[in-house]
């Protein structure tokens, strides 16, 4: 880790300039194939006093938790940076439309005979919608 002058770098605010060096590690069917050793630099505009190397460290990891539990889920199961659509609106509602099947998911995950994985319970509601849609009408007071 480097304090550094922002204005030198030509990254305005810039306080530090950090390296991490990581080894990855490729799984198929759940053995390591491949080990790969990369560095990565980052940039944070807090001090040292704000942000130890293993606060840093933290800020990364927590980082990558999210996208690993949330982003994972949509791109892999959903596929949706595969989506081509450009229009902003669009891409919005495709989105909440996401958000929606991963809650409708979750509220039904525990119950008995529930299905345990997100692409099998879409799988399961392509082929056979009417109890996804009783689910979500109201009923009669």
């Amino acid at each position: 880790m480097l304090t550094v002058d922002g204005a030198t770098l030509g990254l305005a605010g810039a306080a530090q300039v950090f390296r991490i060096d990581r080894q990855i590690q490729t799984l198929r069917q759940g053995r390591v194939i491949k080990t790969t050793a990369e560095s990565v630099y980052g940039v944070t505009s807090l001090w040292l006093d704000e942000a130890s190397p293993q606060r840093l460290l933290e800020r990364v990891r927590d980082y990558w938790a999210i996208e690993i539990k949330q982003h994972y889920r949509r791109d892999h199961t959903q596929r949706e940076d595969h989506c081509l659509v450009r229009h902003p609106v669009t891409a919005r509602n495709l989105s909440l439309m996401r958000s929606a099947a991963i809650f409708l998911y979750e509220q039904q995950r525990y119950r008995p005979n529930a299905k345990k994985h997100l692409p099998d319970w879409i799988h399961k509601n392509h082929r056979h919608p009417q109890g996804l849609i009783r689910t979500l009408m109201p009923t009669d007071p």
